[in-house]
Order: C-alpha cells, then structure tokens, then sequence
C-alpha cells in the first residue's frame, strides 16, 4: 500500500484581517500624533519667540534712534574743529594736528552713524522711494567727476566717460549713492598706479546694467558670498585705514532691492573685481563722442 501525506491547516484569514486593521489603525494614531506635536510644537515656538522678537524690535528701534540722535552732537563738534582749524591765533602744529585728528574721527563717525540709521530704516521698511523720471548717465558721470580727486590721489586712472543717455524711473538720491558706493569701493581696494572702469554694459530689453570694475586685490569665492552681509570687510586692515565700516555694499544691495534690481559680483584673487548692477530702464542714445 503506498504512502499517502495528510496536510493539516488552520484557517488564519481573520487574524491576518486583523493584523492589517491593527497595522492601519498604528499608522493613523501615528500620523495624528505627528500633527498634534507639529501644532503644540509651533505654538510653543511661537510663544519663545514673543519675548525675542521684543528684544530685537527695541534693538533695532535702539539702533535707528541712537543714529538720528547722534548727528546734531556729530555736527556741532564738526562745526567747532573747523573753527578751531581756522582760528589764526593758533599756530602750534601740535594742536593743528590734533585738530585735524579730531575732524577726521568725526568725519568717520558721521558717515557711520548716516549708515546705520539707513540700515535701520530699511530693517523698519521705513525707507521709500521717491521715483523719478532721469537720466542715470549723467548721474554716474558726475559722481565719477566727484570722485576723480581721490583717484588722482591714490595715483589711479577712473575711466568713466562717454556715458550714454540712460533714461531710469528711480529714486535719483539713492542711486546716486549707489553709484558713489560702488566707485568709492573700488577705489578703495585697488592699489597705486590700478584702474577703476564705470560703464554701461549690453542689457536685456527694459533693462540696464551699470558695471563697476577694478584691477584690485580681488575677492575670493568664498568672500564673494559674504561682501554684501553687515559690517563685513574682506580686507579688515585696509578697510580700518581708508575709514570703511563694513555697511557701504549692504546698503548697495539695499537700494538695488528697493528699486526691484539685482547686483552681482565678477571677481577672482589679484585680477580685480566687477560690480554689476541691473535696473529696468532703457539707453536711449549711444555713448556721447
């Protein structure tokens, strides 16, 4: 008589049913609890976060005062050394330098108060524009002009002629102090017998692009990522020398903001730097002969 096999089995449907409802109901408790710590976790954050955002609105607040209110005393200390270094009746070269010493240190705190109540005005969203109608090359060409002395000092060659009619809806003040950033910048970071080059680049169409270049000491990839952060300095040492504080490209970066533009950096160690700087507008006639 051959063998015969008898298989023996147990039904196991419903506890594998029963596996996979336990399974499904984890998953929901799972992701219910998920969400439940997000909120609690927000709300909670959300509370820290009250008595920080307190400090800094007062922080800030502090900033944008302490700079309006430091300006009258900056101004009448200013007033007084250059009376001082007109007074005839002192001829002691000693105190003449003290003099100018002291007009140098104000100069340097007004500009870094001015710039500080920018910054802080513009962390208040207090800075508005006042758009106008005018022509940015004749604005470029002009504050070059201004800045030619300090070229020819430093014994550096800053090209800026033949600028084209560049007809922009802008706040004309604050371009202008862009302009004067970027050329003052460039200037300060090249050295003797260099070259700074203002010009107006090809654009795409309602566009325009104002360069900045310089054969200077040159930015590092790493740098390059950080010029436009507060109160940094690629060169710390020549920056405290020529009377730099760190906020002239972030206020840049600010202006171009305002006027919905983009600026951009060109650079590479000991080859120099170039800003560029696009804002809409259009070039209505060619570089001037």
């Amino acid at each position: 008589m051959p063998a015969q096999t008898v298989y023996v089995g147990k039904d196991v449907t419903a506890l594998y049913n029963g596996m996979e409802k336990a399974t499904m109901i984890m998953a929901v408790l799972g992701l219910l609890a998920l969400i439940i710590a997000t909120i609690v976790g927000h709300l909670l954050s959300g509370k820290a976060m009250v008595p920080l955002k307190a400090a800094y609105e007062k922080q800030r607040q502090f900033a944008a005062d302490a700079s309006h209110e430091l300006r009258t005393p900056l101004a009448v200390v200013m007033a007084s050394a250059d009376l001082l270094q007109n007074d005839p009746s002192i001829k002691s070269p000693f105190l003449k330098q003290v003099i100018e010493d002291v007009r140098d240190e104000v100069k340097k705190m007004t500009k870094l108060v001015s710039d500080l109540l920018v910054v802080a005005r513009s962390d208040n969203k207090a800075l508005k524009l006042k758009p106008s109608k005018f022509d940015m090359g004749g604005v470029t060409a002009q504050v070059a002009r201004l800045m030619q002395p300090l070229a020819e000092q430093k014994q550096i060659t800053l090209v800026a002629e033949k600028m084209p009619k560049v007809l922009v809806q802008a706040d004309e003040q604050k371009i202008r102090q862009l302009v004067l950033i970027l050329v003052d910048n460039a200037l300060k970071y090249t050295p003797e017998g260099g070259k700074v080059t203002v010009e107006f680049r090809k654009a795409e169409k309602g566009r325009i692009c104002l360069a900045v270049s310089d054969t200077g000491i040159g930015i590092s990839k790493e740098d390059q990522e950080k010029v436009f952060d507060r109160f940094y300095r690629v060169d710390k040492a020549r920056s405290r020398e020529m009377g730099g504080n760190g906020l002239g490209l972030a206020i840049a970066q600010e202006i171009v903001n305002l006027h919905q533009g983009k600026i951009s950096i060109q650079s590479e160690l000991g080859k120099g730097t170039t800003f560029l700087v696009e804002l809409r507008g259009r070039i209505k006639d060619k570089a001037k002969k």
